[in-house]
């Protein structure tokens, strides 16, 4: 199956572009966050991200017959590499909706670098915290979501 006919057995309650929003308590529109977003990084990246509980991620994931994660129930959001999908859990606050955002296509990014992809694998071996790809992915959110406010903030203050 593909993720299309995947998300239609689903009710798909916002979509912009490749993005799909499956929970009602997501609360922003998809495509102001979309365009927010790709405001602050050099490239549109075209993977599909789809804003869902964990539960439901582990039932796509399991749909497009790969093995669900038990681990999910602890991340905010995650790039699910073997079927190129990010999946984001947590988005109630804005700022964790942005940060968790920039962090996942930061991952994205590591994986289409070819002088990075290689952490993945060596990573897997190392606890979270110690892991290449978190450090810097967790860097590059916090350096654009800061950018993000800045920007954001310094708008809202124009004279």
């Amino acid at each position: 199956m593909t993720l299309a006919e995947v998300l239609q057995k689903r009710t798909i309650l916002q979509q912009y572009k490749s993005w799909y929003v499956l929970d009602s308590d997501f609360s922003w529109n998809i495509r102001s966050v979309y365009h927010e977003i790709f405001a602050h990084l050099d490239n549109v990246f075209h993977i599909p991200v789809v804003f869902c509980s964990i539960r439901e991620a582990n039932q796509i994931i399991s749909d497009l017959g790969d093995d669900e994660d038990e681990y999910l129930r602890f991340a905010a959001g995650i790039y699910w590499r073997e079927l190129g999908i990010v999946f984001i859990f947590q988005y109630e606050e804005y700022e964790t909706l942005i940060e968790t955002l920039f962090h996942e296509y930061r991952h994205v990014m590591q994986d289409i670098d070819p002088d990075f992809r290689h952490h993945f694998e060596t990573d897997k071996k190392l606890p979270y915290k110690e892991r290449i790809t978190e450090i810097d992915a967790f860097q590059f959110a916090k350096e654009k979501t800061d950018t993000y406010f800045r920007t954001l903030y310094e708008r809202e203050n124009v004279v």
